[in-house]
This record gives structure tokens, sequence and C-alpha cells, in this order.
């Protein structure tokens, strides 16, 4: 752990050396716990953020056939670059954890309003229903709105859901995705990588917390492309990418090689890597100068496939 420490930057140095009981170590043997952990600390950070101004409405679209409704929420901002867009949101949370009431999505509703989607999680629901809610929520975008793009988002098991579900969706003759938002993905169940291997404190995501939430996720029978999205042969026809990542993130190996083989495919990719950054950086410091850097690098990815 001294190398992840050494070269951690300063700004993430007094939450990463907290002392627990740490929320990812307690999902590992209390899933509700660690969801009721979650939820007290996003009332918290809520709180603590002026409220939101714009329009905010929930509902229901219809699932794929034979699938219960999914809900959503969506955000959009009084001035909204951006109108006849659509981002679809996909929080994070290792496909167990989470909320579609996310501050995340809420921060890019004035680009273009932004559906959030409170897919189905484990361990009560296996996938690939995650991403089949996702293909649910693109295809009644798609019909009720005529939207000018379609761009997949999100942070973590969100942008690994994001990716899964754009296998899917181009599986299924669906409609046509501008734009994946894949920030740190979660994206192989096996993380058999030099980062996936990597003696990460516990304060933060690491291996066995991962594994063990893959196990719950994933089919029983191996994980498909549906789950994992480096679990696909072929990547071909994929929309256009950005991937972020921090060089001290589980994620990292695997989100390189899946940036590479996109590349190798023909999909346009954008990849960043931010230094002494582990999981989740942005976010629980934003404050941090790299985290500044990332998050103004996000939102010009964002604006970009946009226009």
């Amino acid at each position: 752990m001294s190398d992840f420490l050494d070269r951690l930057d300063p700004d993430f140095r007094d939450i990463i050396l907290s002392e627990g009981p740490f929320l990812f170590e307690i999902l590992r043997t209390d899933v509700d716990g660690a969801r009721a952990a979650l939820d007290a600390l996003f009332a918290q950070m809520a709180a603590d953020t002026p409220e939101y101004e714009g329009q905010k409405d929930e509902y229901h679209m219809p699932g794929l056939d034979g699938d219960p409704d999914v809900a959503v929420i969506e955000y959009r901002a009084r001035d909204v670059l951006y109108p006849d867009c659509t981002i679809i949101w996909l929080h994070g949370g290792g496909y167990l954890m989470g909320s579609v009431d996310d501050l995340s999505a809420q921060g890019y509703s004035n680009l273009a309003p932004v559906v959030s989607v409170d897919y189905r999680m484990a361990p009560e629901y296996r996938a690939p229903a995650a991403a089949r809610d996702v293909c649910a929520v693109i295809e009644r975008v798609a019909k009720n709105r005529s939207p000018r793009k379609i761009i997949l988002a999100g942070p973590s098991a969100g942008g690994g859901l994001a990716a899964s579900a754009a296998l899917l969706n181009r599986d299924r003759g669906g409609p046509e995705i501008a734009f994946q938002l894949l920030i740190y993905p979660m994206l192989d169940d096996q993380h058999d990588t030099p980062s996936g291997h990597m003696d990460i404190p516990p304060s933060t995501w690491t291996r066995a917390t991962s594994l063990y939430a893959w196990s719950l996720y994933a089919e029983e029978d191996g994980a498909s492309a549906y789950a994992a999205a480096a679990r696909a042969t072929d990547l071909t026809g994929l929309p256009p990418a950005y991937i972020m990542c921090g060089d001290l993130d589980l994620f990292l190996d695997e989100n390189i090689a899946y940036a590479n083989r996109l590349r190798s495919s023909g999909v346009p990719v954008e990849l960043a890597i931010y230094p002494g950054a582990p999981h989740g950086f942005n976010g629980f410091a934003p404050r941090a100068a790299v985290s500044k850097r990332a998050n103004a690098s996000i939102r010009m990815a964002l604006e970009h496939a946009l226009s």
C-alpha cells in the first residue's frame, strides 16, 4: 500500500487515510446497511448543496417485453443549452447501491434534459436486468421525443452499465446513441490486470469489494457482455466514447484496455487519465485541483458530443 500512498495526490490524503468503518467494507457483509449509509451520505451532500432550481419530474416508462416499468427522474434546468437532446444518466454504486436522485445528473441538466434511470440492482436482480431497463428508457425516449442526440452517461457502475447497455442496444437494433460518457467505468468482472491487483486502502473501492459485487450482479453461469462490457467479443458499431479514470483506480487497466479495443474496432474514443487520483475522486473531493480538471474535461466532452 506504500506505493499507492506515495503516489496519492495530497488533496485526497485525509479522506483516504480516515478511520473506518468504511462503507465498502460494510457492503461485503450487509448490502442493506451499506445502502442506508450511502443514502445518508447523499442526503448530507444534498443538504449542503443549493436547492435545485430547475424542473424535476418523477415518472415511469414501460419496460421491455415482460419486464416491469422503469422509474426515472428527469432534470431540466431553467436554461438548457441543447433542449433537443437527452442525456440518459446511470448512477454509480457497484451495481448494488446508489440513488436515481443524483446530484451529478442535476449538474448536467443545463446542457440537456437528463433522464436518471432507477435501474434494477443486485442482489435482487442479476444482469441483464439493469441493461434491459436502460434499453427500455432509450427506446421510449427515442419514440416519444425523437431527440436530435441521445447520450448514455454514468460513473463507476453507471459507466459500466452505459457500456453494456450500448452493446445490448446495438444488438437489439435499437435507436442510435450519439455518445457514451464512461466515468471510471466498472467493466470487467475479473480485474485480472496490474491495477486490478493493486493494494488499495479500504476507504475506497478495493478488489475484494468489487469481486463481491460482481458475484451478486453478473449472471450465475458467467458474466455476459450485458453485465461486464469487457466480456464483449465485438465492439464494432458502438457510439463514440469518452473514458476517464484516475491512475490509482482498480479499474485503470481495464478502462485503458476497453478504450484501446474501441479504437481498434473503429470507434472514436477519448481517454483521460488523472495522476494521483483514486476511484471516485472527482465526486468525493470536487475542490481538489485534479478533480476540477477532470470535471471540466467531462463537461467539455459532453458539450462537444451534444453540439
